[in-house]
């Protein structure tokens, strides 16, 4: 009996370690355009210009981010455009950020409507691995009203220009013309929208890279938000538990949820492709203030160390940086980040960016080391594009 016993607990052991193994962390070996095994600093560029692209390279900028909160171009021909002018300068493009329009998809009032932005979201995800193009970052927040503040001109460190949000100074009895929507009804169009485009992905070596509700609470004017906190994210990704099915890790708003933010990165980093570097003071619920990336909350270093930690090997820009009025008075119109309305400090101007940058390309050379975590160890090269 004794023999048995030990049989049968020999077995349950290989049984339970079996799946152990089959429930582990899903980690990105490489992607198709890097080999190397540190992450790269990325960047958008407002506008996407030379002049820009040349400044991105000066400061050591390695990747380029495409971002267009409305649309993106859908074709593999018009992506490798973009591509080639962004070679031009050693850049490599790593990522489109907004992606294809979903306001169908994440409303799910219509299913013709909803069916055809699927269509039309396959085709950018195909035209995206013919590129060679490997993330796609993109928010299920209700179209109507995605990131909120309530300002955008509040004066911090030396006279520079932030935005906050605040719920005494918002009002939140307005109703859009989405209506209202729940939680059940959010987490069914997400379950849809996941099921039928996770697989092409897979299918074109594109990294899905879904970004968290800003600001991350329950509800805003009747419109529900179902990605406010690392539970939501472990719900979300294991709907379809696969690699191609991943998170844009933002600092600010996981911070703005109010918890620590490199045992965060330990939680959920095997699932991050894309990674947004800023910061804020406060939270979601009393209300915070963005600020520069050296003067937050979070210990910038130790989120870099855990980077580091979990083998992340993705991309991480400087999200929202600060507008420095003596310098810059905001973007016209034509100039600004598509799609993304906000007031006069953005946080998409060019010239608090530069602070950005050298501040990261700095902590990387601490948490990574001088030769590592330079930009000649990250940037384009015939090598990587192979």
């Amino acid at each position: 009996i004794t023999l048995v016993h030990r049989l049968v607990r020999s077995r349950m052991s290989d049984h339970n370690s079996k799946q152990k193994e089959q429930k582990s962390p899903l980690c990105v070996e490489s992607y198709s355009n890097y080999e190397g095994d540190t992450p790269r600093i990325a960047s958008v560029l407002t506008p996407l210009n030379e002049k820009n692209m040349r400044l991105a390279a000066q400061i050591g900028v390695t990747d380029v981010v495409y971002y267009d909160m409305d649309t993106m171009p859908s074709t593999a021909e018009e992506l490798i455009a973009i591509k080639e002018r962004c070679e031009a300068f050693g850049l490599r493009l790593s990522c489109v950020e907004g992606g294809p329009p979903m306001n169908e998809i994440v409303q799910g009032k219509d299913k013709e409507k909803v069916d055809k932005q699927i269509e039309h979201y396959k085709q950018c995800i195909r035209a995206m691995g013919k590129a060679n193009i490997p993330i796609l970052c993109y928010n299920f927040m209700p179209w109507s009203f995605r990131v909120g503040r309530t300002s955008y001109c509040v004066p911090i460190r030396g006279g520079a220009l932030s935005s906050e949000w605040k719920w005494v100074n918002f009002d939140d009895n307005v109703r859009t013309e989405e209506g209202e929507t729940t939680h059940e009804q959010m987490w069914k169009n997400a379950e849809y929208f996941l099921k039928q485009v996770v697989p092409v992905a897979e299918e074109a070596g594109v990294y899905l890279a879904c970004h968290p509700d800003d600001p991350p609470v329950a509800k805003v004017r009747g419109l529900a938000r179902i990605l406010t906190s690392p539970e939501d994210f472990e719900r979300y990704l294991n709907i379809v538990d696969s690699p191609h099915n991943g998170m844009t890790f933002c600092q600010g708003c996981v911070s703005e949820m109010g918890v620590n933010i490199p045992d965060t990165i330990r939680r959920l980093g095997s699932r991050v492709h894309f990674v947004h570097f800023r910061d804020v003071v406060g939270n979601a619920t009393e209300g915070f203030v963005e600020t520069f990336q050296d003067e937050g909350q979070t210990n910038m270093h130790q989120a870099l160390e855990a980077w580091r930690d979990v083998g992340f090997r993705g991309i991480i820009r400087p999200d929202h940086v600060p507008l420095l009025p003596d310098f810059e008075d905001g973007h016209k119109d034509e100039e600004k980040a598509k799609g993304y309305h906000s007031g006069k400090a953005s946080g998409y101007t060019m010239v608090g960016r530069i602070f950005a940058v050298g501040y990261m390309r700095a902590l990387f050379q601490v948490v990574f080391g001088k030769e590592k975590g330079g930009c000649n160890a990250q940037k384009l090269s015939a090598a990587s594009e192979e």
